[in-house]
């Protein structure tokens, strides 16, 4: 939900548990343990957690609200990206990643989905939803460790073998395979089937669907979809200082200035003309385990309509306050004006008689004419 907290004045994401995901055994536990694994990553390509906590049973989070579109949403509005926006995806997520690496968490669903824009163009990578602390009870991922999305999950990933942030490297790797073809590396018919085309089948090179990208970034992206853990990057550090040496390269020695991924204009464009594609993504979203108005495509159209009946509840609750203050306001003056009465009727009760006994005597009643 699009939130606004009051003693900052900002609009804030709270990320709700839903109650029938409680009933599952587990599940506050995960979502807990989400929020202190995110909650420890401070970096500024990192979805910020600001709380966690419960209130009446309701279990949620509240984290750092970015008020842009997903990089899903912008494949399908812009098309594909250009060499210099990869590399800008590369370098903000492999740093995001390297500050998680420093803390002991593996994302363990990096994909385009989950990778938001600022107007300015930075990439922060959010839901750290399925994230796992090395070294901590792994009795909380009763799902099993293959947890992820196949069409950008890793070989061991797949295979349910331990992962850490080489897996997620591979899976940055798959994602920018898919912005820059506009396809992911591998499909299927089934989940199984995507599974197994990640161990198995033979990646079809990003240059031969991309002849125009420099063989620097293509080599990078290779190098990522690497099936053997040992012959990807061994850890994000290495990784991101391979993309700053092309960024130099392709930007012909020139650090780059504003992000090449900045973005103007109308919000709405995120969310009009998506046909089918953006109808599906936000159906994903709201099907989603653990709802956020960030994963998913850019939530621009249902923050405004979550304005919208928010404004006609506010109406209601204050047309029903009005009423109901109305109704107290009606029956407070007739218990005032039913008391005053019974207190006039006591008095009067007690008073002497209006005239004495001599003085109704003197009074004779006229006679009729």
């Amino acid at each position: 939900y699009l939130a606004e907290q009051e003693s900052l004045s900002r609009h804030v994401a709270v990320k709700v548990l839903r109650p029938e995901t409680i009933a599952r055994g587990g599940a506050v536990e995960r979502f807990t343990r989400e929020a202190r694994a995110a909650a420890a990553l401070i970096h500024g390509n990192i979805v910020q957690i600001h709380e966690v906590g419960c209130i009446d049973d309701i279990h949620f989070i509240v984290q750092e609200y970015v008020a842009g579109p997903s990089l899903r949403s912008w494949l399908e509005h812009r098309g594909p990206l250009n060499a210099m926006q990869a590399l800008t995806v590369l370098g903000d997520v492999g740093s995001a990643l390297t500050r998680a690496a420093q803390q002991g968490v593996v994302h363990r669903d990096i994909k385009p989905e989950n990778l938001l824009l600022t107007r300015d163009g930075e990439v922060k990578v959010a839901d750290f939803g399925l994230a796992r602390i090395h070294e901590q009870d792994l009795s909380l991922t009763q799902d099993g460790t293959t947890l992820g999305t196949p069409l950008y999950m890793s070989p061991e990933q797949a295979e349910g073998r331990d992962v850490d942030t080489r897996s997620d490297l591979y899976s940055l790797g798959a994602t920018v395979y898919h912005l820059l073809s506009g396809r992911p590396p591998f499909g299927g018919s089934t989940t199984a089937a995507v599974a197994m085309a990640h161990i198995r089948d033979e990646l079809v090179p990003i240059a031969s669907l991309r002849p125009d990208l420099p063989e620097s970034l293509t080599s990078i992206v290779s190098i990522l979809l690497s099936k053997q853990v040992d012959q990807r990057y061994q850890n994000a550090s290495e990784f991101v200082q391979d993309v700053e040496t092309v960024v130099m390269s392709v930007a012909g020695g020139a650090r780059r200035g504003d992000s090449p991924l900045a973005w103007d204009g109308d919000l709405d464009q995120w969310v009009s003309g998506g046909g089918e594609a953006a109808t599906t993504e936000m159906r994903s979203t709201q099907g989603a385990s653990l709802p956020n108005v960030q994963q998913g495509t850019f939530p621009h159209a249902r923050t405004q309509a979550m304005r919208a009946a928010t404004t006609r509840l506010q109406m209601a609750l204050q047309d029903e306050n009005t009423i109901a203050h109305t109704r107290r306001r009606f029956w407070m003056v007739t218990a005032l004006a039913v008391g005053a009465a019974t207190g006039l009727g006591f008095l009067v009760g007690r008073q002497r008689p209006l005239f004495s006994e001599p003085a109704r005597r003197r009074i004779r009643p006229r006679s009729s004419p």
